[in-house]
């Protein structure tokens, strides 16, 4: 698209660079001065590169620099706040065009550099023990907020790779569909990333996994089950609305779809869904079934007083339990257990309440 085109799609703001072809960037650059080899050079920064800071552009002078940041925009997101927790994990308050915020987080691991994306403004799914839905769903992301979440986070790292993509951030992947597939499609295409070190978490529902298993690529699938039993569930997660049996089911269906085993993720919380008597159902109903389960004890957030972290034994015994019957399971290392460290506490700290009647979006 031209310049021109774009700008009079967009006259509140400056045309995003990504959206323009090279041809239309270098005769921008040409028209602010430079030579047609500048317009080669922020060409390759915008498209190849993924930039989004002009001051990273180094080889364009200063001056011309200037005059393009007038222009034309590298990115539609501003970093509002950075929150780095004493494990190296940095959490990120990520500024939207529309005034609304979301969440990014970076973790470091030895070698294992993984971002954990956002897919909307808040979430719809109202898990008791998440602060993430407390200010309910505003909207879903669209494809260059998703995407500059990964830029942003090469960007970050230098030198250092980023070797992982877990979407488990605000919002429930499967009701933004439509955007995220087309998102993660350009990071394995375009940038060159293994879909096989990508993985998307869902609290469900069926046909929306079944869709997911479609997409045709080997991208890792992680449920939010959290309970063996429907009605425990429901209460955990109150907008939950198929059995989890039916879940399993589905998540079979990706497994010979796609060959990636799906994994458990279960949230335990003290005195909720931690007793042997649940560790002893969830061995019930995973019996024989292909996957992994991620045990993840639950990180005390402020907001949510009523709540209790399991103490360290009963991690072991719900877990030794599982094992006992066969299953692979893993206990999660908790980390960034820093204040304002669980998804969803910086951006409470700056948005407004919820609005009354806050959408619930159905996705696409």
């Amino acid at each position: 698209m031209s310049f021109d085109e774009l700008a009079g799609e967009n006259p509140g703001r400056p045309p995003l660079a990504r959206e323009l072809s090279p041809k239309a960037l270098g005769d921008l650059v040409v028209e602010e001065g430079g030579k047609p080899f500048h317009g080669r050079i922020l060409a390759e920064c915008v498209h190849q590169k993924g930039i989004l800071d002009f001051d990273r552009i180094s080889n364009l002078s200063k001056a011309l620099r200037k005059k393009l940041a007038k222009r034309i925009s590298l990115s539609s997101t501003a970093v509002l706040q950075r929150s780095t927790g004493n494990e190296g994990t940095t959490k990120y308050l990520l500024g939207l065009e529309d005034g609304e915020s979301i969440e990014m987080v970076l973790i470091p691991d030895g070698k294992r550099n993984t971002v954990c994306m956002s897919t909307q403004v808040g979430c719809p799914i109202a898990c008791i023990f998440c602060a993430s839905g407390l200010l309910g769903v505003r909207r879903n992301l669209n494809r260059t907020e998703l995407l500059e979440q990964f830029l942003l986070a090469r960007q970050e790292l230098g030198e250092s790779p980023l070797t992982n993509i877990v979407v488990m951030g605000l919002g429930e992947p499967m009701l933004n569909l439509g955007e995220l597939l087309p998102t993660l499609d350009h990071i394995v295409g375009h940038f060159g990333f293994s879909a096989r070190r990508i993985t998307v978490s869902t609290s469900g529902t069926s046909d929306r996994i079944r869709a997911f298993a479609r997409s045709g690529h080997p991208f890792g699938l992680a449920l939010s089950l959290h309970a063996a039993d429907g009605e425990l569930r429901k209460r955990l997660v109150p907008t939950a609305s198929e059995d989890p049996r039916s879940l399993v089911r589905a998540s079979q269906d990706y497994f010979g779809a796609t060959g990636r085993e799906p994994t458990f993720e279960i949230v335990l919380l003290r005195n909720w869904n931690d007793e042997p008597q649940h560790a002893r159902a969830l061995a019930r109903l995973l019996h024989r079934q292909r996957g992994h389960i991620n045990l993840i004890p639950w990180n005390q957030v402020e907001e949510i007083p009523n709540l209790n972290s399991p103490e360290p034994d009963r991690v072991d015994r719900f877990r030794d339990i599982l094992q006992n019957e066969g299953l692979k399971v893993t206990v999660r290392r908790r980390r960034g257990r820093d204040r304002n460290a669980a998804c969803g506490q910086l951006r409470l700290g700056r948005s407004p309440q919820p609005e009354k009647g806050s959408k619930h979006i159905s996705g696409n």
